[in-house]
């Protein structure tokens, strides 16, 4: 359950990143999608530490270290 909502907010502040680069078109803008982006994450990894399990972040801790992102 914890990996879906960390998934959801990830997908939501990369679509509202979208949105923001291509409704405004000033070129400095370019920095909002960016913030956007980096919030999302940080709010998706704060709310799989608050709701996960410590199984679950242990399995999740395994998972990356078997298949690192590259």
């Amino acid at each position: 359950m914890a990996q879906t909502i960390r998934f959801a907010i990830f997908a939501v502040s990369a679509c509202l990143a979208g949105l923001v680069f291509f409704a405004l078109h000033s070129f400095w803008i370019w920095l909002a999608p960016i913030l956007i982006f980096i919030a999302g994450s940080v709010l998706a990894d704060y709310a799989f530490n608050r709701l996960a399990s410590p199984l679950e972040k242990q399995r999740d801790l395994e998972d990356r270290a078997r298949d690192p992102p590259t």
